[in-house]
């Protein structure tokens, strides 16, 4: 999910696409809602924070996997910024004056929908790992994001109240991560962690250059066959 791990592999095989979009639309609501409740700095920072690594993530698929050409990406990297920054005062605005009007379900709803958005966009993420019996996600990803979530948890204890809805993001967050890492380590058990990354790498190097693949496949099985004339 890291940006760089996609740049580093060149691909962005084994996340789904759906995932990030929910992601991206679940933060602009809790980005939002986190600046009109007048949250905690690092609790406002930390939507917009995510919601730009995950454009730039949306901006990797269309580049390495529908190969959209530079001119396309940049127009839809910006084209999605104008509008998250425009539903994002919107939206905010929109519940700085529902509190004031002092409207508890209508702010209640827009605290709860990010967690709704963000969970459901692991369920296509779960797939995907099901499906590959792999998980692409780094280690690294999976421990931040755990402890992005706990420690944003523990930081509403501290802050001026204590913001229930708030928190049910992040704890779903952490409780669904954990099944991700449950999952990353069953299917490194069972041997099939990574192994569709590499079959992937491998049929691409042969649509690329076939001839150079069969001669690295007469170079390994050569020794065998010295072996068993022996």
């Amino acid at each position: 999910m890291l940006p760089w791990q996609n740049y580093r592999r060149k691909s962005t095989e084994g996340v789904s696409a759906t995932m990030l979009y929910l992601w991206f639309s679940g933060n602009l609501f809790y980005g939002a809602y986190a600046v009109a409740d007048k949250l905690y700095f690092g609790l406002v920072i930390q939507p917009q924070i995510f919601a730009f690594f995950t454009l730039v993530n949306i901006l990797q698929i269309f580049w390495y996997r529908h190969k959209w050409n530079s001119y396309k990406v940049a127009s839809a990297g910006i084209v999605l910024s104008v509008v998250y920054a425009g539903l994002h005062v919107g939206m905010w605005k929109a519940i700085e004056h529902a509190i004031e009007q002092d409207q508890k379900g209508a702010v209640k709803f827009m605290g709860v929908l990010p967690a709704i958005l963000i969970a459901l966009g692991f369920f296509p993420e779960f797939y995907v790992c099901v499906k590959e019996q792999s998980v692409e996600m780094s280690n690294f990803f999976i421990m931040l994001d755990i402890s992005g979530g706990v420690f944003s948890t523990i930081s509403l204890v501290f802050d001026h109240t204590f913001d229930y809805v708030a928190s049910i993001t992040y704890l779903i967050v952490v409780l669904l991560d954990l099944v991700l890492a449950a999952m990353k380590l069953y299917f490194y058990l069972r041997g099939t962690q990574g192994l569709a990354h590499k079959e992937r790498l491998r049929e691409q190097q042969l649509q690329s250059s076939p001839d150079k693949v069969k001669q690295t496949n007469e170079v390994e099985t050569k020794p065998k066959r010295l072996e068993e004339s022996y």
